[in-house]
C-alpha cells in the first residue's frame, strides 16, 4: 500500500492550523494574505477586482496579520470547516468581510454585485 503524501510546511485543515503557535498562525496568514491578494498579468478581470478589493479592505480597517490569523481561528469554530484549509477559510472570510469593498471595485468596471 503506498503510503499518503503529505505536503511539507502546509496545513490542510483546523488541526493542523491549531497545532501551530500565534506567531506562526500571522506569519501563515500574512503569506496568504501576500500570495491571495498580488494581481497577476494574467488573472480574470473578476479575480483582479476581488484581490484589489480585499486589499483595499484591509488597509480601510487597518488589518494586520494576527487579526487575519485571529480571523481564521474564528472561522473554525464552526466544525463544518475543519476540513477546509487556511487558504480556503480566508477566502470565504475575507470575502464576506470585504464584500462592499469587492462590489465597489466591480461596480467600477460596470460589473454587478457578487
Amino acid at each position: 500500500m503506498a503510503a499518503s503524501a503529505s505536503a511539507a510546511g502546509y496545513i490542510n485543515n483546523k488541526t493542523g492550523w491549531m497545532a501551530l503557535s500565534p506567531e506562526a498562525k500571522a506569519a501563515y496568514a500574512q503569506g496568504l494574505n501576500d500570495s491571495l491578494n498580488y494581481v497577476f498579468i494574467d488573472d480574470s478581470l473578476t479575480d483582479a477586482l476581488a484581490k484589489k478589493g480585499r486589499t483595499e479592505c484591509l488597509v480601510a480597517m487597518q488589518t494586520n496579520s494576527s487579526l487575519l490569523a485571529d480571523r481564521i481561528t474564528q472561522a473554525y469554530s464552526d466544525n463544518r470547516l475543519a476540513d477546509y484549509a487556511p487558504t480556503a477559510i480566508y477566502i470565504i472570510k475575507m470575502g464576506e468581510i470585504c464584500r462592499s469593498h469587492i462590489n465597489k471595485e466591480r461596480a467600477a468596471f460596470g460589473l454587478g454585485p457578487m
